[in-house]
């Protein structure tokens, strides 16, 4: 499976981070670098990002694909492979970790099935939902316009989350969602402000 990292080089103080993450975890990778259209809106252009490396595993007829983007960090030494050793059988997009929580979800270990979810730092979608994915409104954030479209499965607890305090594209300001999340979720149950 190939790992490609979606890499906004307008912000250069992502790359080491991401980098370290990645070498950290052992994890081969290729770098997507985006292309931003200065006349579309930021969820346009990542949208549109997801999609160019949706279309290039489809041509490529690879089975599935492996998209990270570039504020991931992982939660532990061992994210990495747990993730990899709990992926469902049967999915459309398996999912690292969420900034959605539903107290109707089953949040059973070690998968949570879900309708949506929010955060794509680390994802896996398998190549029969390509054509899904890639008909979906690039207007929307590409994982809302997921709703309800496809099997959905969230690691539980979540090996990876976004770096906080980096700048976010979509909001155009540093952002930190992890503090909303109980320790519970979080592979090893470290808090937060102890992982690298």
């Amino acid at each position: 499976m190939k790992v490609i990292v979606i890499y906004d080089s307008r912000r250069p103080e992502k790359e080491p981070l991401f980098k370290e993450q990645l070498k950290w975890q052992n994890i081969d990778y290729e770098i997507y670098y985006v292309e931003v259209n200065p006349k579309k809106q930021p969820v346009e252009n990542i949208s549109e990002s997801f999609k160019s490396v949706i279309i290039e595993a489809k041509l490529h007829h690879e089975k599935e694909i492996c998209i990270i983007e570039d504020d991931i960090f992982f939660t532990h030494t061992d994210s990495w492979s747990f993730f990899l050793e709990n992926k469902p059988t049967s999915f459309d997009v398996y999912i690292g970790g969420t900034y959605l929580l539903d107290k109707d979800w089953d949040y059973s270990k070690p998968l949570i099935k879900v309708p949506e979810w929010v955060g794509n730092h680390c994802i896996i979608i398998n190549e029969r939902y390509y054509d899904i994915w890639l008909s979906s409104d690039s207007s929307q954030h590409c994982d809302n316009a997921q709703k309800e479209q496809g099997e959905f499965y969230v690691c539980n607890p979540f090996i990876a989350l976004q770096r906080a305090g980096l700048w976010s594209a979509n909001n155009r300001a540093p952002q930190n969602y992890n503090s909303k999340l109980p320790n519970k979720l979080i592979f090893n149950g470290q808090r937060i402000y102890n992982l690298p």
